[in-house]
């Protein structure tokens, strides 16, 4: 009787679990890259235009730090750049443009703060803004953000906090280009999520259940309709890393596996892989070019930096048989410029997905017009920034700008292909004959034109 209940009560176990597991017999193992200046764990993490920052964190002498490195993965070098204004660890990083916002975090007295620092990746300075309008700070541990379009969007959750009033205000947005902050006056970040991480999909905010083992969901906010909803699926690990992948999120809590969680199907999927240096708890996980970086961070069960954890390794993201949603364009779409790099969706998708109020949205006025389409005469840098955050530029002619224009406004329509190719030109390196970038619609955020005199 006994044997029966055992194996009743072990197929009830494997039934509950969302996830699947993929075999990771052909992937190859993590690559060690240049080691960063100083350890440091549960730092700001960001891309712009190929290269990573690492801001702020925690080192193997002070809980607090503010120096930002930037790393090459081309050159495989890192660089010192300017410190952030304020010292704190475990902050919270969003990218808009060639700009880095560094939101919350704990200061050097072990204390919760609401400030909000810009990084100006192209003049390298910092300037500060107007803080979070918290009531109180929030504990990083409850704090999570994201970037839809233009706006940040900021949520915190405590339990101790949330039985006063006052303080039950906790979800807010903020217009990077008007520079001010808004209640959201829908519903209410209601779930207690601790040591959690998020991330922005389709434009919506996911947050992750983190440590609590409890639960094991995945929140999502919708801008649109300003409200929060529990989905399936969560993934219990503390303190992980998230970014985004061909339409899918992928979690990187342990260096020995990833899981990947689809928003449609609400499911995880564990994909193995080589482990590298145990947990890396603490880590920076980010994205350049279809290979995944995992930065710092510090053994499982560590609280501190840990000089052995230096470095920087990576991973080849075409390896993992990860694959872009059934439903989207062609099969055989690339891209090379955004973290997001995927196929196109269904031809309403982008505009059903797009955040709208009664106002004009942000991102509208930015989209150009066949009215103030320039001329075809002369050059141009063109500056395109993927949803992830990633910045690529090209040096093409105003025709050719004009042509990329026209493609975007047909797609836009819901028209035309849902990738367009730009060549490299003399940015071809290689013995290649020639290099085009894939740029796929769904990834663009925003891009600008600047005409040369």
């Amino acid at each position: 009787m006994k044997k029966w209940f055992m194996m009743f009560l072990l197929l009830i176990i494997s039934m509950s679990q969302s996830f699947q597991t993929v075999s990771a017999a052909e992937v190859k193992k993590w690559e060690e890259k240049a080691k960063m200046p100083e350890a440091r764990i549960n730092a700001g993490s960001a891309v712009v235009d190929g290269k990573v920052y690492i801001i702020g964190g925690a080192g193997t002498k002070k809980s607090s730090e503010n120096q930002t490195f930037m790393y090459d993965p081309k050159t495989n070098e890192w660089t010192r750049k300017a410190d952030m204004p304020t010292l704190r660890s475990s902050v919270k990083t969003v990218t808009i443009g060639h700009k880095i916002y560094v939101l919350g975090g704990r200061s050097e007295k072990g204390i919760g703060v609401n400030t909000l620092e810009v990084y100006d990746t192209k003049t390298d300075t910092w300037e500060k803004m107007e803080d979070i309008p918290f009531v109180s700070p929030y504990s990083p541990e409850y704090l999570y953000v994201g970037a839809i379009g233009k706006k940040i969007y900021v949520v915190g959750f405590d339990f101790a906090l949330g039985t006063i009033p006052a303080l039950k205000k906790n979800t807010y947005s903020y217009d990077t280009e008007e520079k001010k902050w808004e209640e959201k006056k829908g519903q209410n970040f209601p779930y207690h999520v601790w040591k959690g991480n998020s991330v922005v999909l389709n434009n919506k905010l996911y947050v992750f259940s983190g440590h609590n083992y409890s639960l094991k969901e995945v929140y999502e906010y919708d801008p649109v309709k300003d409200n929060w909803s529990a989905k399936k699926g969560g993934y219990i690990r503390e303190a992980p890393s998230s970014v985004v992948y061909n339409g899918k999120i992928l979690m990187t809590g342990e260096a020995k596996q990833i899981v990947v969680y689809d928003p449609k199907t609400e499911t995880n999927t564990r994909i193995p892989v080589p482990q590298a240096n145990y947990g890396r708890k603490g880590h920076s996980a980010v994205i350049v070019d279809d290979t995944l970086y995992l930065i710092g961070g510090t053994i499982e069960h560590g609280e501190g930096a840990n000089d052995n954890y230096h470095t920087t390794i990576a991973l080849s993201l075409k390896d993992l048989g990860i694959q872009p949603d059934s439903n989207t364009g062609d099969k055989d779409d690339k891209t090379t410029t955004s973290p997001e790099s995927g196929n196109d969706k269904d031809k309403n998708t982008d505009a059903k997905d797009k955040p709208t109020d009664e106002k004009q949205p942000s991102d509208a006025k930015d989209k150009p017009t066949d009215e103030k389409q320039p001329s075809d005469d002369g050059d141009a840098l063109l500056v395109i920034t993927m949803v992830g955050g990633l910045q690529k530029e090209y040096q093409l002619s105003m025709k050719e700008v004009n042509d990329f224009i026209k493609w975007y406004e047909t797609r836009d329509r819901g028209e035309g292909k849902g990738f367009y190719a730009i060549d490299e030109h003399d940015n071809n390196k290689g013995p290649f004959e020639s290099k085009k970038d894939y740029v796929v619609f769904k990834n663009i955020l925003m891009f600008e034109v600047n005409k040369y005199k």
